[in-house]
């Protein structure tokens, strides 16, 4: 298999004798790939003159690349292009990466034009997908490459399985917020939290949210949005807590909102001791302002309706508030609070 760059303008007749200009027509046929019959649509270059079917080494590349592909498909091979993105996710270089495999740089220059690779190198391209199967063929093979190289990879490769572990106790932490809020847009509520911030900081100056005003304004918010909107913007179910209402799934000792909103890398949280108060105090700032796209102006509008009116009060002022809310009297403690 070799690369082409585009096919000729004029190709040679030979029962015109002469160099034409040819057309290209679609046929089904069968290409033999090691003994076995590949049915694909041929493209053919044909002259425009005569007729004749010619031969033009671009098509007839680019027809034994699709053949191969279909092979490779039906046998469970491994493709060029997913042979670039493992090189990709560990940021080698096809010399690197045969290195580290004991293959020839070669054989996988050719594998990623089309060429089609032998089950033995295919299996083996496609275990080290998976870092920790790579990590043990760079330890085993590590006297191949240059040192700086071989930590420089290491490296890449405890970040990507960093990466997996939180990928995976995000996808952990989703599906206990689906069970507490079964109803809940996600998206909307990252909007929500969103411009919380945006405001915030638009009327009041403030970069920075105590924990207990964060979840009174998601109440409120959420609250208004139903009276307003007749429906709430995110779908947030709330319980009876001392302080006032708060999202299920938020008291200290479950933090799962707070844990998947800054694992998702939406907020950020600071902790600090209070003098006043004696008490460690969270303080909850905004990493990623541009969910604030996924509300409507509607909703943008109860959100900015609430922060104008509350976002400047202090937590004990806004715990006040809550104590007389209508919803939160007519609830028990640890109880749902119906909006």
């Amino acid at each position: 298999m070799y690369e082409l760059k585009k096919p000729k303008e004029r190709l040679f007749c030979e029962q015109c004798g002469k160099l034409v200009r040819y057309k290209t027509i679609k046929k089904r046929e069968n290409y033999n790939v090691k003994n076995y019959p590949i049915e694909v649509e041929r493209t053919v270059a044909i002259c425009e003159e005569c007729g004749a079917e010619l031969l033009e080494p671009y098509y007839e590349n680019e027809n034994l690349k699709v053949a191969y592909r279909k092979y490779a498909e039906l046998n469970n091979l491994v493709l060029p292009e997913e042979i670039k993105e493992i090189r990709s996710k560990y940021n080698v270089s096809q010399t690197l990466f045969a290195l580290i495999l004991g293959l020839g740089e070669a054989t996988i220059q050719r594998y990623e034009m089309g060429s089609l690779p032998t089950k033995v190198n295919s299996d083996l391209i496609k275990r080290v997908s998976e870092p920790v199967e790579f990590y043990k063929i760079l330890k085993s093979n590590k006297d191949n490459i240059p040192d700086i190289e071989y930590k420089r990879i290491l490296g890449n490769i405890h970040r990507i399985l960093k990466e997996f572990e939180n990928k995976l106790e995000v996808q952990e932490l989703e599906k206990i917020l689906y069970i507490k809020h079964p109803e809940i847009d996600i998206e909307k509520m990252k909007g929500l939290i969103a411009g919380l911030f945006y405001y915030s900081k638009k009327y009041h100056h403030k970069e920075f949210l105590y924990k207990t005003v964060f979840f009174k304004l998601l109440w409120l918010v959420e609250k208004e949005s139903k009276k307003n909107l007749g429906r709430q913007i995110a779908n947030l179910k709330f319980i009876h807590y001392n302080y006032g209402p708060i999202p299920k799934g938020a008291k200290n000792e479950e933090g799962v909102l707070l844990d998947y909103l800054i694992k998702t890398n939406l907020i950020r949280m600071n902790i600090d001791f209070s003098k006043k108060f004696l008490k460690e105090t969270y303080m909850i700032g905004l990493v990623d302002q541009s969910p604030l796209k996924y509300l409507a102006d509607e909703e943008r509008g109860v959100v900015e309706k609430i922060v104008k009116e509350y976002g400047g009060l202090s937590a004990s002022k806004l715990v006040e508030i809550l104590h007389n809310d209508v919803d939160f009297k007519n609830s028990n403690y640890d109880e749902e609070i119906v909006i």
